[in-house]
């Protein structure tokens, strides 16, 4: 079988090689999973920022639809408040009105 020196080294030649090839293809492997976990983490991160993105959108509709009833709210509180002030001067005037006669 190791008939030479020739042949000792031929057959650690092969064993290093084969070590070396064994150790690059784990080196790729592990890169491979490295990559496929750093993939999985920013598709995360996306899903995150798309949900903030359509909270924020949804937040905002239903702000201007709460401004929108805000601002309907205060005018018929103005018109209100008018209609009150309207009817004490009335009655002020008709108590005026009736101390004069």
């Amino acid at each position: 079988m190791l008939e030479t020196s020739k042949d000792a080294l031929n057959l650690l030649l092969g064993f290093s090689i084969l070590i070396v090839a064994v150790f690059f293809s784990w080196m790729i492997y592990q890169m491979g999973r490295m990559l496929k976990n750093v993939n999985d983490t920013i598709k995360g991160v996306q899903h995150i920022v798309s949900s903030i993105d359509e909270m924020i959108n949804k937040f905002k509709d239903k702000a201007g639809d709460a401004m929108t009833y805000l601002t309907v709210l205060l005018k018929s509180g103005q018109e209100i408040m008018g209609f009150i002030k309207k009817q004490k001067a009335n009655r002020s005037r008709k108590k005026k009105n009736q101390a004069e006669e």
